[in-house]
Parts: C-alpha cells; sequence; structure tokens
C-alpha cells in the first residue's frame, strides 16, 4: 500500500530535510529518488542510507526492501516531491514571492533578498534552482522561522510557469522583463509573454500583490486588470531612479519614490544600465514591506555579483567582464553596449552562441554581428555553431571557434592588445573555461 501524502508529509516533520543526490546526504536527511535520461535515483537508495539518510522514498519496487521500514514505496519520485513541496507550503503563512523574467531573474532575486534581510528573516532559491525540480527543494527548504519566501521560477516550454506556480502557490510576484529567451519551445516573443504572463493571471485570479516594471510594454500587458502595490522603470511610475555615475567597479544612482520627500542617493557593486531595473525591484519589494532608506541603501550596496553574472574578474594583464551564464538577443546586446559605455580601454568581445532560439537563430546571431559595427572592439571571438553567423557580419577583426576547448591553446595570443575583455555566451558554451588561459 502506498503512503498517503500525509503521512510522507508527517515523516517530513520529524526529518525536515529533504535530498535528491546522495552526493549531499547529511544525517537525517529524506532522499527522494529520481529518474533523469542517464541516471535512476532508485540505485542508489541503499547508498543513502549508509550515508546517513533517515529514509529513501523510491518508485521502483526492484530496489525497495519490503521488511526495511526506512523504504517508502510510491508511484512516482517526482510526484512525491511535488506534492510534498505544496503540502508543506500550504502550511507556511507567510508571504511567498513569485518571481520569473526573460532576463535577470537571479540578479534580481538576490538583490531583494540583500535588502529584505537587512529587517526580515528570508529564505531564496539557491542559485537557480527554478524549474520542476528546483522549486520543490526549494519549498521544502524553507525554515519554519522564516518570514518571507523569494521563489524563482524559470520556463523553456509551454505550461512550465503554470506547473510551478500550482506548487509554489505564490502571494506575490515579480516578473523582470519579457524578452528574446528560450524562442525555440516558447514559439517566439508572443509565447514567452503568453507563458511568463501565467505568474500575473495566478495573482488575478487568486488574490495577492505584484510589483510592475512599468518600463517593459509586455509586462505592462500582462498585469493588465492587477493594481501594482509599487510600479518602477518608467518616468511614470511610482519608483524611478537614473545612473549619476558608473565604472566597472559599480554605480551611483539616484532613485526616486512618490512616498519619499526627496530623491535618495544609492551605491551599487553592479554596473550596467540593465541593472538599475533589478536594483529598482528590489528597491520597491524592500519598501512595501516596510525596510527603511538605510535597510534599503545597506542591501543595495552590500550584493556582489557571482556566479558568471556581470562579474568583474581581474587578471594579470586583463580585467575580464564575465556574464556568462546565460544569453538571449536582449541580454546580449545590452551587455555590449554597457561595456563600450563604461570604459574607453582596449575592449574585446568573447562571445558564445545564444541556444535555444530556434528557427529565428540564424537572424538573431547575424543582427548582433550587426550590431556590434556600431561599435570599435579590437577584436571579436566567436565560440560556437551559432557564432559564425555572427561574425559573418562583423567588420572588426575576428576568429571563430567551434568551442571553448579548441580556444584554448591560442586565445591568449589573440587578446594581447587587449585591456578589457567581454566573456558573454549562454550557459552550455561555458566561456568561463577561458579564463584559466589569462
Amino acid at each position: 500500500m502506498k503512503p498517503t501524502i500525509e503521512q510522507l508529509f508527517a515523516l517530513f516533520q520529524q526529518h525536515p530535510s529533504v535530498c535528491i543526490d546522495t552526493r549531499k546526504i547529511q544525517a537525517g536527511d529524506i532522499y527522494i529518488a529520481l529518474k533523469g535520461a542517464n541516471f535512476d535515483g532508485n540505485a542508489f537508495a541503499q547508498q543513502a542510507l549508509t550515508k546517513g539518510a533517515a529514509y529513501v522514498v523510491l518508485d521502483d519496487p526492484v530496489y525497495h526492501i519490503k521488511d526495511d521500514e526506512r523504504y517508502v514505496l510510491v508511484q512516482d519520485g517526482l510526484k512525491a516531491l511535488q506534492d510534498l513541496a505544496l503540502r508543506y507550503r500550504k502550511s507556511l503563512d507567510i508571504p511567498v514571492i513569485g518571481l520569473t523574467g526573460s532576463n535577470g531573474k537571479t540578479t534580481t532575486k538576490e538583490l531583494m533578498a540583500s535588502v529584505l534581510r537587512r529587517g526580515k528573516r528570508v529564505f531564496a532559491t539557491a542559485g537557480n534552482f527554478n524549474n520542476h525540480i528546483g522549486v520543490p527543494l526549494t519549498l521544502l527548504a524553507i525554515p519554519q522561522d522564516a518570514e518571507i519566501a523569494i521563489v524563482e521560477m524559470g520556463a523553456n516550454q509551454p505550461g512550465d510557469i503554470e506547473e510551478l506556480v500550482q506548487i509554489a502557490r505564490p502571494s506575490m510576484a515579480l516578473i523582470t522583463n519579457i524578452g528574446k529567451a528560450h524562442l525555440e519551445r516558447l514559439g517566439g516573443l508572443d509565447g514567452v509573454q503568453e507563458e511568463k504572463g501565467t505568474l500575473f493571471r495566478y495573482i488575478r485570479d487568486n488574490g495577492g500583490t505584484i510589483w510592475a516594471n512599468w518600463g517593459d510594454k509586455r509586462v505592462v500587458s500582462v498585469a493588465e486588470g492587477i493594481a501594482p502595490a509599487i510600479s518602477y522603470g518608467s518616468p511614470s511610475a511610482d519608483l524611478q531612479g537614473e545612473i549619476l555615475s558608473q565604472d566597472l567597479g559599480g554605480m551611483k544612482i539616484r532613485i526616486s519614490y512618490v512616498g519619499w520627500p526627496a530623491p535618495v542617493e544609492f551605491e551599487t557593486q553592479l554596473s550596467g544600465t540593465y541593472n538599475l531595473t533589478n536594483i529598482l525591484a528590489a528597491v520597491a519589494v524592500g519598501i512595501h514591506f516596510g525596510l527603511s532608506i538605510r535597510q534599503l541603501k545597506d542591501g543595495i550596496s552590500a550584493y556582489v555579483s557571482q556566479n558568471n553574472r556581470s562579474q568583474l574578474v581581474k587578471k594579470a594583464k586583463h580585467e575580464v567582464w564575465l556574464d556568462a551564464y546565460n544569453a538571449n538577443p536582449n541580454s546580449m546586446q545590452a551587455s555590449i553596449q554597457n561595456i563600450f559605455e563604461m570604459s574607453n580601454k582596449r575592449i574585446g568581445l568573447v562571445l558564445g552562441d545564444m541556444l535555444e532560439l530556434g528557427e529565428s537563430s540564424e537572424v538573431e546571431h547575424r543582427r548582433l554581428g550587426q550590431f556590434i559595427n556600431q561599435f570599435s572592439p579590437r577584436i571579436v571571438i566567436g565560440v560556437g555553431p551559432e557564432m559564425k553567423a555572427c561574425l559573418a557580419e562583423v567588420e572588426a577583426i575576428s576568429y571563430w571557434f567551434e568551442d571553448v576547448a579548441s580556444a584554448q591553446e591560442i586565445f591568449l595570443g589573440l587578446v594581447e592588445e587587449v585591456d578589457l575583455l567581454l566573456l558573454k555566451g549562454s550557459r552550455g558554451i561555458a566561456l568561463e573555461g577561458l579564463l584559466e588561459q589569462l
């Protein structure tokens, strides 16, 4: 007889830590076996117990030991994980902020957490655990004493956000922007809007609070019928910002809010015009939760970018603007424009494929090459099959490589006459592998 979700939840209340990777098992964990294209977590159930797991939840009878009460057999391991997460979510009486968007999700999430932690006990998605597995794990990791949870939600195919909101049940929501990401599976920009808009539709149907980027027409469209707690990002918004100065080490910005008697200057270790909107989003959330201006300023100034996102890396002879976690046409153009606005040094562009663009891929890569021509890079290095189309349009000196491995041997020689490098590409290209050559 399979256990009910209430029985699983009772085990979780006794052992409130779930793990799906035996390499990370801690004593007392509940191990839930999942299946992937190239692995079967059921096969590691015994190993999980040996490493200290209190229980193992599996869905393959072959690995089930009936006489051992530590083995819990379910119909489907993934569904058990998701159902358990939903059950725990329902037991939490705290605001849960759902966060999605085409660009800036993780940076915005980290900024929000940095701000809110100045006055609240906050739990936020670790890294980019934002899919059908990551979101349940995020929910199950929320401590009992948390006052606010921030749950990042990603999507690369229709229905993803709907699945995630039904598990996370957000009471608040923010969409950073809607742009050219995951076009291949989402069916173009309108498809991206439809998918991302699911988050706001959930709030519209179930009640709750949103913050809206009034500078993005597609976000405005999906927010129709919901009055935002605070709007930001446009001259007509409640919250507005302008960059006073910036360099690779950060920015000074001035923020105005309808509820403040005068504008306030903020300092941040982030750079790039595109990060101004991310900062405004975090400030909007902080204002809503009653944080003081001092707390807002401290939260913004304390955040340091990492994990290959808008990250300044200093090498012996080069500075590197490392932004190699993700790339799409919008974010790629923004990063390139930003690097030339911030510095008059000798700049080189190292660009990796923008993946998941489907039929639009060649056109978008060619447009990128044409976009680059309005600047004066010393060199443009393209990495990945799709970058051939980009370099075909580039007028500057350029070199193309199939992958990072083929570029490594001569990379240092190519960038010898460069002071500042932008490394920007999709995660699958792993451009950070070139850093060790510097």
